[in-house]
């Protein structure tokens, strides 16, 4: 794997056996990596769901693929604030669901 900084927008280019997935270099915003580290699981061949979740309940970075740096960019994410968000999500997801039976009835 090469690292490379190519001035893309503070962008960091990693070049992996298939094509490249360019990453932040310095994201303020952790879903676009999050969004980088699940297009890698799944072109590795991998179930993100199955992977993170994984990874939430031990804490061991080894249930993420190393595929295109995968293991590696979810050390940038904090644990706690990526399952907050997940459940900020999911709680919003709920409620939008059910609000919408309710209004059919």
């Amino acid at each position: 794997m090469i690292i490379e900084n190519k001035n893309q927008n503070d962008r960091i280019l990693i070049k992996a056996k298939s094509r490249p997935i360019i990453v932040p270099e310095e994201s303020n915003d952790p879903k676009e990596l999050f969004l980088s580290i699940c297009e890698a699981i799944r072109e590795g061949g991998y179930n993100p769901v199955s992977q993170i979740v994984g990874y939430i309940i031990s804490e061991d970075p080894t249930h993420i693929t190393n595929y295109k740096n995968a293991r590696t960019l979810i050390g940038r994410i904090d644990r706690d604030d990526l399952l907050e968000q997940m459940v900020e999500h999911y709680i919003q997801a709920v409620e939008n669901e059910f609000a919408q039976k309710n209004n059919k009835k």
